[in-house]
């Protein structure tokens, strides 16, 4: 069962694994401290759906491993710094869910304050887009004829 969300803030190893993230690096301070104060760690358990289509989260895999799925089937397999809700933040993209295959916690951030740090950012929102591509082509590939 998933642990109810904690914040982040205090938690001197979540948050110096967010601001390691590459996604992350381009913010100035201020931004980065605002985006820490938002974010919430979760853990799950293997099977425990992570963020679905209907969520307006953005996640960041600390550890584990989960399963980005587009009906029913894994687009990508995600680990430790890989990042999900791409297509939520930018407004594009096909619906995927995420789904833990391993016991698993996450960063969990508003999508809709992620879009407007990527807005402010173009560094990060040009990785944004580049992650968000390579997912839809992975989708694409692995779709059902």
């Amino acid at each position: 069962m998933a642990s109810a969300p904690r914040e982040v803030i205090g938690d001197l190893a979540a948050t110096a694994f967010v601001e390691a993230s590459p996604l992350f690096r381009s913010l100035d301070p201020e931004a980065r401290r605002d985006l820490l104060q938002l974010a919430q760690r979760v853990d799950l358990a293997a099977g425990e759906l992570v963020s679905g289509e209907a969520d307006e989260t953005f996640l960041l895999v600390l550890d584990g491993g989960a399963s980005a799925q587009a009906g029913g089937v894994e687009i990508a397999h995600l680990g430790r710094g890989a990042t999900f809700g791409e297509g939520r933040v930018l407004g594009a993209g096909r619906p995927l869910a995420l789904v833990a295959t391993t016991e698993t916690s996450a960063i969990v951030f508003p999508a809709p304050m992620i879009a407007a740090l990527a807005e402010r950012f173009p560094k990060m929102k040009k990785l944004l887009e580049i992650v968000q591509a390579a997912r839809e082509k992975e989708a694409a590939a692995k779709a059902p004829s």
